[in-house]
């Protein structure tokens, strides 16, 4: 079996000729599938409705076993966006993801200068004084969400985090299948 992935980056712009490309690609900017040519066919053929169809080419993704059936087909401007962006979580959030991501998006918009609180806060991880440094807060957060990788959130940016967690849990995911095999 081939590689599946959870998240796509769907690529259409222009070469430097003003051509036209489509390009299916990770997170790690690596081509996943197709080229234009392979786009127009499935136009021609009707599988997909336009060259822009993201919805239509996530399904035949997912038809294909490229895609997990689960996973998302995003537009390659949302993945570059997210890949750029440290603290803004960017990509469309899973079912799994959502009460992380709002916790990381509450942290961050909380009252601030240079980095430290501006009043006494609680949250549900705690009560967090005026002065408190929102890295502190931010590295409290693995005690409520042990499989959410904070340290490489820090690092290298949330989006990225999670993008590389689904990847993590569909590659577990699909050595269980095969343990079981």
């Amino acid at each position: 079996m081939e590689r599946q992935y959870m998240t796509l980056g769907y690529y259409s712009g222009f070469d430097k000729l003003f051509k036209p490309t489509f390009e299916v690609m990770d997170y790690l900017k690596t081509p996943v599938w197709g080229d234009t040519k392979q786009v127009r066919e499935l136009v021609k053929e009707k599988i997909i409705s336009s060259e822009n169809d993201l919805e239509g080419l996530a399904d035949y993704l997912r038809d294909q076993n490229i895609l997990h059936l689960t996973g998302q087909l995003i537009k390659g401007i949302t993945m570059d966006r997210a890949m750029r962006e440290r603290t803004h979580i960017e990509i469309p959030l899973r079912e799994d993801e959502k009460r992380f991501g709002m916790a990381w998006t509450t942290i961050h918009k909380l009252e601030a200068t240079k980095g430290r609180l501006r009043r006494t806060v609680k949250l549900p991880i705690g009560v967090f004084e005026e002065g408190t440094p929102i890295m502190d807060i931010l590295r409290g957060l693995p005690t409520a969400f042990p499989l959410f990788d904070i340290d490489l959130a820090l690092t290298d940016g949330v989006n990225k985090m999670l993008l590389v967690r689904r990847e993590d849990i569909l590659s577990d995911m699909a050595s269980q299948q095969q343990l079981q095999a």
